[in-house]
């Protein structure tokens, strides 16, 4: 297949499979996938400015030799990072989010 120069869903593709460095290489779901939002306006982005995009989003020189994202390993838990304070602070919002969202929703139900 062909590859398809300097277009945002190139550059989407491109940093979808890891190629950014900074993520998994996996689809993110987007509600306004990249550029949509210039074409929209009726001022689509010209290639040489998808081409920087694509520059300055695959070539990151902060990253020097680590992997790209689709190689990187993964972590095993974002919890088993935290503390046993940040732990039980995190179940306590939990729990005021749910009970506030029961709350609303019974006083919803009554009015």
């Amino acid at each position: 297949m062909a590859e398809t120069p300097h277009s945002t869903d190139r550059l989407r593709h491109d940093i979808d499979e890891g190629e950014a460095g900074d993520k998994k290489g996996f689809p993110d779901p987007a509600a306004s996938p990249l550029g949509t939002d210039d074409e929209a306006s009726g001022f689509p982005n010209t290639k040489d400015q998808v081409k920087r995009a694509q520059d300055a989003e695959t070539e990151n020189p902060a990253r020097g030799q680590a992997p790209k994202g689709a190689k990187a390993p993964r972590p095993v838990s974002a919890t088993s990072k935290l503390s046993a304070r940040e732990a039980n602070n995190r179940t306590i919002l939990i729990a005021v989010t749910v009970g506030t969202a029961v709350v609303l929703t019974v006083i919803a139900l009554i009015i």
